[in-house]
């Protein structure tokens, strides 16, 4: 049976309410010290063309120590892989002509943390950062229902995380998972993404999650194109523009997670070890002809669902299967001739071979479904050579 190791991301929020000052000073220091630190190794790439991590560190590494004394050195060593993650991008974007800077900056909202730098006690929910002088200081976590899932799970590095309404620990968690063969004998779910709902199902029955995220989506955006013409003042634009982005994307991901758990409740009903997926990882990449087509496609969050979906679904133990999503919708699943459009309605699709007459979410609920079954069929049969 296939194993895989499943990562999840836990975010918590620490408790300052009794912590003395000069724990929250030592804090502010490290956040200060690291924003210095990074933003020195991305002025140094920048000159230099450094993109690895290595480099900054034979480059910076013993002058930082001198400066830094008393600072724990893996500080150093994230610090330079931080720099490194930062810098990459940046030249991506400035080659595509898409950043006018002439160099990227660091705002000092978040510290990397790998294992030497920081404990956690899952039992107690407390969290041990080390700091100046080899000192450790301890912080409360605040955690809930939601929190209770990752007991039993190793953690890995983690971030700290200066946000606008307090101090958070961002915390990586992962867990190995013992998952179904997938064969021709296995019981299926296929799930059919599309910008405003979701269509689950196989052979047997299809269902529908209307999740109307296209609609969010167009809405959110038109209020961010009125901002960016009408609000005046750059810093009151910004607030504007992070608070209703964070609005659409809470939206989003609850309808999400609420798709996901509906998904794997029915697949545990039914008894389905495989959820059946289109593997949509390059339509980004592609040209739909149409500006108004391209935002909407760059606006959809399909990639984040199946993500979502996949995590959830392992968790639960059931395995993940992605198949090739051309014509799924289009494609009769009887016969497979290519199928036209029905006179009785825009959503139905009409086979002139047999006859055929379906919605098209069905058409390709089942497409996926014998899509599966096939590409199972074509793994076992044995490859000849002439």
């Amino acid at each position: 049976m296939p194993v895989e190791e499943v990562r999840l991301t836990a975010r918590f929020k620490v408790d300052l309410t009794n912590v003395d000052e000069a724990i929250i000073s030592e804090i502010y220091r490290l956040f200060d010290e690291y924003e210095e630190i990074v933003n020195g190794l991305l002025e140094l790439a920048t000159r230099n063309h450094i993109t690895s991590f290595v480099e900054l560190c034979h480059a910076k590494y013993h002058e930082l120590r001198q400066k830094y004394p008393t600072l724990p050195s893996h500080y150093i060593v994230t610090a330079c892989r931080h720099a490194a993650s930062i810098y990459k991008p940046f030249m991506k974007f400035k080659k595509r002509g898409i950043c006018e800077k002439d160099r990227p900056t660091f705002k000092g909202r978040a510290i990397w943390l790998d294992s030497h730098l920081f404990r956690l006690d899952v039992e107690g929910w407390r969290a041990s950062i080390a700091v100046h002088g080899g000192r450790w200081i301890t912080l409360r976590l605040l955690h809930g229902e939601y929190h209770e899932r990752f007991r039993g799970m190793e953690h890995g590095e983690a971030r700290l995380v200066l946000g606008d309404d307090g101090l958070y620990l961002n915390v990586a968690f992962s867990r190995t998972v013992v998952l179904p063969e997938p064969d021709a004998d296995a019981r299926v779910i296929a799930v059919d993404v599309n910008e405003n709902v979701i269509a689950y199902g196989n052979d047997d029955f299809v269902e529908r999650f209307e999740t109307y995220e296209g609609i969010i989506r167009t809405r959110y955006f038109l209020k961010r194109r009125r901002i960016k013409s009408k609000v005046r003042g750059r810093e009151l634009q910004r607030r504007l523009l992070e608070k209703y982005r964070g609005r659409e994307w809470n939206r989003v991901r609850e309808i999400c997670y609420k798709a996901a758990k509906e998904i794997i409740g029915r697949a545990k009903e039914i008894g389905a070890t495989v959820i059946v997926m289109e593997d949509l990882r390059y339509l980004n990449n592609e040209d739909m002809g149409s500006e108004e087509l391209n935002g909407r496609i760059h606006r959809w969050s399909y990639r984040r669902f199946q993500q979502i979906l996949e995590y959830q679904a392992k968790l639960n133990g059931l395995n993940v299967i992605y198949v090739d999503p051309a014509y799924t919708s289009k494609t009769c699943p009887t016969c497979g001739n290519r199928l036209d459009l029905s006179p009785n309605g825009r959503r139905l699709r009409r086979c002139r071979r047999c006859g055929l007459e379906e919605d098209r979410d069905v058409i390709a609920v089942k497409n996926l479904t014998r899509r599966y079954y096939e590409k199972c069929a074509n793994a076992k049969t044995p490859k000849t050579s002439l």
